[in-house]
């Protein structure tokens, strides 16, 4: 189930202070999956934040995925920001939700109602609000750790150039991250959510971030260039979702559940699990191959007899292993 990019005809980097402020928005808010340095919100700043937080959760609002000219200064994205028409900024800010009738809908389900009101009836103040907020989060809270910051996403960004030039814009795209993989004439990412884009047209742009991690997000918003968020340094490989679904199913069956059970402690052959607990050698036999085969046991062959040992670490790491593809 993985998302394909491909037609990579027009791929570049970018390196965006409103992308990086919106991350880290989003992982301030989220520090169970996010455990990074970051200073507490201040107290005043945190209630707005939460008023807004739906711009930076799962799904970003438009302007912290958009695509802005090299070596932009938050400043001059503000302007651009404060530029637009209310309306058309206010529709910007609901994409995490949908269109206003969607946002209207589930508003009150996710405890916003107030704001997508308010985004909907009367943009110009609710963009105002959301603007403000904005340059009060950089100047009192994200403006001092920037300096630090952007020399590491623009040393990535360069070197995303270079790996495109020797060696092409898949291997390059591949080089970001272990989801990432060459396949198919473009590239794959593997993520639970299927889905294709051709950016022949449209274009690709990547942008680095120090605080994304463990996500690798995908913008596609309709009528501009496909943006690809990820760790400016790559986070440890995860399983594909196949073969995470494939351990998943060996152990969801009650008999084979028991036959891991059963080499758990020590290793077994078939014919002693059969004999020791009353059950059919074929059937277990079957078993501790499909175990083998989903990587969750190690079979070892002693003359003729093979034993078979429950990899513990391998079962172990199926936890963190789902989460982690299910919040890449």
């Amino acid at each position: 189930m993985p998302v394909a990019i491909v037609g990579l005809s027009t791929v570049s980097a970018a390196v965006s202070p409103l992308s990086e402020l919106g991350s880290a928005l989003h992982a301030v808010g989220a520090p169970d999956h996010h455990p990074v340095d970051l200073p507490p919100l201040p107290a005043g700043l945190r209630r707005r934040a939460g008023r807004w937080a739906f711009t930076t959760r799962a799904i970003r609002a438009t302007p912290f995925v958009s695509v802005w000219a090299a070596d932009e200064t938050i400043e001059a994205q503000l302007d651009h920001l404060r530029a637009l028409p209310a309306r058309r900024l206010a529709a910007q800010l609901l994409r995490p939700i949908g269109d206003a009738a969607a946002a209207l809908r589930y508003a009150r389900a996710r405890g916003v109602d107030d704001q997508v009101a308010a985004l909907v009836e009367r943009p110009g103040p609710a963009v105002a609000e959301f603007l403000e907020f904005l340059a009060e989060a950089w100047d009192g809270w994200f403006a001092a750790r920037w300096p630090a910051v952007r020399p590491v996403l623009a040393a990535r960004a360069r070197r995303f150039a270079l790996d495109v030039t020797a060696g092409g814009p898949a291997a390059a795209l591949a080089g970001l991250d272990p989801s990432i993989t060459v396949a198919g004439g473009g590239v794959s990412i593997a993520k639970v959510r299927s889905g294709r884009h051709d950016v022949a047209r449209r274009g690709l742009v990547v942008v680095p971030s120090t605080l994304i991690r463990p996500h690798v997000y995908v913008a596609d918003v309709t009528g501009r260039p496909l943006v690809l968020i990820h760790p400016a340094a790559p986070g440890p490989p995860v399983p594909p979702a196949r073969d995470l679904l494939r351990r998943l199913t060996a152990l969801a069956n009650p008999g084979r559940l028991e036959v891991a059970r059963a080499i758990a402690t020590e290793p077994r052959t078939a014919g002693e699990i059969a004999a020791r607990w009353q059950v059919d050698a074929t059937l277990v036999n079957r078993h501790l191959r499909e175990l083998a085969a989903a990587g969750l046991a190690r079979p070892t062959r002693r003359g003729r007899f093979v034993q078979y040992e429950l990899d513990a670490a391998a079962v172990d790491a199926l936890g963190g292993d789902l989460l982690g593809l299910l919040l890449r």
